[in-house]
């Protein structure tokens, strides 16, 4: 038995670790301790377990993590060399296991792009005595902080109200995770996660298609955020020369409304792997302030050895999905740090997105003043081995067009309603379900990802009743699983997501005593061959999912808005409120890439009064500019944009949820939205 120590409020991406450690080593027996409100206690709590005998894992966000662990090994009276260490691919934020007291004291960082390495070398541990030595960690240049050119560009970014979207890769996480040190980086920065997609032979040569492909991303983050920039940063790729020898290389593009900049960073020297990509970043915040600066003043200068086109118009795909036409990379030739930069073919480029992460030490040769010099014909630059588990790439369009009142309020106009998801957002996303089934999830999987708690389980064995009562009438529960289960998914759906489905359906009716009403969930369609199968494999060994000693309420929805939302944000006080697997924050993998991701919906102002009247008994009366204002959400798409935990309808403010099923009449389909009113004359 293991039991995990972590704060009670933590990050979200941290949160994604805790439920990577407790689904790697479930079947050591983990349990979680999560009741600490700060680190004097979590140290309090750690020497009590290890005065009792336990086995116990410490877990802290990065910028906590090394100074909780010196702390306690300090009060220990420990030194590093009294125990195992389990190292990362870069030497930082590494884990360790020792001897402590009467147990076992393990501390992992709350890391998910180090915590893969971490964990097979305390498994390692656990089953040999051994840590695992597959790994030598890279070695860390302490010189090193871009967090220099990072403030730079946010500073040249507000000074001009401007603002950049960077795609989201492992590079630009680094500057990501700067947000504690850079408060204003936020209001500036917008990070997008963007899908990868092909570009064919034909179309580009085999040197251009990775920068193309760049370059088309930063431009779809720029306008998918509404943003006077876009960046973008390539994994590192490999390739031979004429002579054999393995050269290493990354991209780095920067767009705006008119120009494309892209720029190819290598190295053949494996010493001076680790400058390649903290080098890159230094380039692409030194490129975006740049651009700034230029593009705010009367006149922009050119640059001699950049050779700047105008961006391609978006091509429509199947997948409404776009590539990009040629972009002439600049040819240069700069040596720091031993690092070659120039242009070279790439063969392998990636479509791996990985989770955030957090920020490595690396190291910088920039200079540290302000420049009018292009950063492209400057500086050189590595980043860990990208995690492992789901790939998620994402084109999200939250975009809406811009619109300009007149000087004197119209008293009519249009509502347009920008609509992200499908469904109420609670528990399982089908869409999601399906996306994790095709990574290779097996249906326990998806249903602890979605319900995850350490007190929630799927238990085996269940005896099902004979019958089930729906909407009055009783029905074989077999049959009633079948339809119910192509009624929600269909044959259509993977194996695995079904069968998640199913599990979720027989457990949903258990919580209502085998008793459920029409608006339950869909039901009535003739089922298929598969649907009965997985029906039988659920049926045959007993599955429901319980939460401690009772069963579990198990909501799901056709699709998030890319995290579910919580119990509370839909229907309120009760059970939202004492059942944490309900408390949202999911990352629901997949629902990004779905055509029915966004939706849009319009209404007439004086629709729109009438309905607020009937529905509200309110009077919508002035500019219908100010009849509907978001009060609350939950910032599951960005930070303006969520599932609508409250919003004002003429003064009288509702929940979003209720506006959408009660006022609208579930003419949009989430809750999770942002609007836009344009005046008509």
């Amino acid at each position: 038995m293991i039991k995990l120590l972590t704060l009670k409020a933590i990050s979200p991406y941290a949160e994604d670790t805790v439920y990577k450690i407790c689904l790697t080593l479930d079947p050591y027996g983990l349990t979680e301790d999560r009741d600490y409100e700060n680190y004097e206690e979590l140290t309090k709590g750690a020497i009590a377990s290890l005065e009792k005998g336990e086995e116990i894992i410490v877990a802290a966000e990065t910028a906590s993590y090394n100074q909780l662990k010196d702390t306690i090994l300090s009060q220990l009276m420990i030194e590093r060399n009294d125990g195992a260490a389990h190292l990362t691919g870069d030497g930082l934020y590494e884990g360790f296991t020792c001897r402590a007291l009467s147990g076992l004291l393990t501390f992992m960082p709350l890391d998910f792009t180090r915590i893969d390495d971490i964990l097979k070398s305390f498994i390692s541990y656990k089953e040999t005595g051994e840590v695992s030595a597959e790994k030598e960690p890279e070695t860390e240049n302490p010189d090193f902080d871009f967090s220099k050119n990072v403030t730079r560009m946010v500073n040249c970014l507000s000074e001009n109200e401007q603002r950049v979207a960077l795609v989201t890769s492992e590079a630009t996480m680094w500057i990501y995770n700067l947000y504690n040190e850079i408060p204003s980086l936020t209001k500036v920065a917008s990070f997008v996660e963007i899908l990868d997609e092909e570009v064919s032979e034909d179309e580009e040569t085999a040197s251009q298609s990775e920068s193309v492909k760049l370059v088309g991303k930063a431009r779809d983050a720029m306008l998918n955020a509404g943003c006077n920039f876009g960046g973008a940063i390539s994994d590192i790729h490999t390739a031979e020369d004429e002579e054999g020898n393995t050269v290493y290389f990354t991209y780095v593009a920067v767009v705006d409304k008119g120009v494309a900049k892209a720029k190819k960073l290598s190295t053949s020297n494996p010493d001076d792997l680790e400058l390649l990509l903290p080098n890159a970043v230094t380039l692409l915040c030194d490129t975006v302030g740049q651009r700034a600066e230029i593009l705010s003043s009367p006149k922009e200068e050119a640059d001699e050895d950049e050779t700047e086109v105008s961006l391609p118009e978006k091509k429509k795909l199947p997948k409404n999905m776009v590539i990009f036409g040629a972009v002439i990379l600049a040819i240069a030739i700069i040596i720091p740090l031993a690092v070659l930069i120039n242009l070279m073919g790439d063969d392998t480029p990636t479509t791996t997105l990985p989770t955030l992460g957090t920020q490595p030490s690396v190291s910088q040769t920039a200079p540290t003043g302000n420049t009018t010099t292009d950063p492209f014909g400057a500086y050189s630059t590595t980043m860990p081995t990208q995690p492992g588990g789901v790939t998620q790439s994402t084109a999200v369009d939250v975009s809406a067009p811009e619109t300009t009142a007149p000087a004197i309020p119209s008293t009519r106009g249009l509502f347009t309603f920008y609509v992200f998801g499908y469904g109420h957002g609670v528990g399982m996303s089908q869409v999601g379900a399906n996306y994790l089934a095709q990574q290779g999830w097996t249906a326990a999987e998806i249903l602890a990802h979605y319900y995850y708690e350490p007190n929630a389980k799927i238990v085996t064995g269940e005896k099902y009743p004979e019958k089930i009562t729906y909407n009055g009438s009783l029905y074989d529960t077999r049959e009633y699983l079948a339809s119910a289960l192509e009624s929600e998914m269909g044959a259509s759906y993977s194996y695995e997501a079904l069968k998640a489905q199913a599990i979720a359906l027989y457990t949903f009716a258990k919580y209502n005593n085998y008793n459920l009403s029409e608006d339950a969930h869909a039901y009535g369609k003739t089922p298929s061959e598969l649907c009965y199968r997985v029906v039988d494999d659920v049926m045959n060994t007993g599955y429901y999912i319980a939460y401690g000693n009772d069963v579990a309420v198990t909501p799901f929805h056709a699709m998030s808005a890319g995290v579910t939302t919580s119990y509370y944000n839909v229907w309120g006080k009760g059970i939202g409120t004492t059942v944490p697997y309900l408390a949202g924050g999911r990352k629901s993998y997949g629902d990004y890439l779905d055509n029915n991701y966004k939706s849009v919906y319009t209404i007439s102002s004086d629709d729109m009064k009438t309905i607020a009247k009937e529905k509200l008994d309110v009077e919508l009366t002035g500019d219908p500019a100010n009849w509907l204002t978001v009060v609350t959400h939950d910032k599951a798409v960005r930070e303006d944009i969520g599932y609508v935990s409250s919003m004002s309808v003429g003064g009288r403010v509702i929940t979003g949820y209720d506006f959408r099923i009660k006022v609208l009449e579930g003419k949009i389909r989430s809750h999770c939205f942002t609007i836009v009113y344009t005046p008509q004359s």
